[in-house]
Formats: structure tokens, sequence, C-alpha cells
């Protein structure tokens, strides 16, 4: 299996392994944390941007920096629409994320909006902030 993070990290990568016994070892990347969580695997690391990951039929795990000059841009609608709150996206809890986006939201519009508040409704996980 060939696995890769694009080299600006616009989206996120993860590396889990479980072990199958005392010999062996299964490796599983996946784009949340959860879905390692979801399948019994344990959460290794954020794969890197520009990082290149391959795992062999046998079970070994390689790495390898492909991209000169990598940076970390992730996108943002991967914490405010796409990831599931309990997810880990590069060290970050997704639903602080979004709390903390909503509470600044908050502090930056409410003012202006006088003492009645500020709500505002968006699709399902934009609800949470």
């Amino acid at each position: 299996m060939v696995a890769f993070r694009d080299p600006n990290g616009i989206r996120p990568l993860v590396l889990g392994k479980r072990d199958i016994d005392e010999n062996r070892t299964e490796y599983m990347v996946a784009s949340e944390s959860v879905a390692l969580d979801t399948l019994g695997f344990d959460f290794l690391r954020d794969v890197a941007p520009g990082e290149a990951i391959y795992i062999t039929e046998e079970g070994q795990l390689f790495t390898r920096q492909c991209a000169d000059n990598p940076v970390s841009n992730p996108c943002l609608f991967e914490y405010v629409y796409f990831a599931r709150p309990d997810s880990f996206i590069d060290k970050i809890s997704v639903y602080s994320a979004r709390v903390n986006m909503g509470t600044k939201l908050g502090r930056e519009n409410c003012p202006r909006m006088g003492r009645s508040g500020y709500r505002r409704g968006d699709p399902d996980p934009g609800n949470l902030v």
C-alpha cells in the first residue's frame, strides 16, 4: 500500500497500527484519526506534508519525505464541515477547533449586534459552534 500527503498539507492523513499477534503488525492510513479508533487501530502519528508511506505485503513500513519544501496549510473546511467532531487533525481536536472558532466569531460579531445576541444555523457539523 502507498499513501501520500500533499506537500501543502491541505488534506490530513494519519497513520495507525494494531498488533495481530506477537510477530505481526497491521498498519492503516486514514484521513481522520477517528477511523483508526473505529477499526481498533492505535494512532501512531500524523503523516507530514509531502511524506509518502509505503507498507509491504509482509507488513513492513517505510516512510520518506518527498517534497523539497513542505508546508502545513490545512483546509479550513476539514475543521468546519468534513471531519467528525471526535477526530484530531495535526494534533488539534476538531471539536475544540469548532468551539474556538464559534467563540471567536461571537466575540468579533456580538458587540456589533447588541445584547440581542447572534444566532445562525449551518449544515449539520457546523451546528456545533
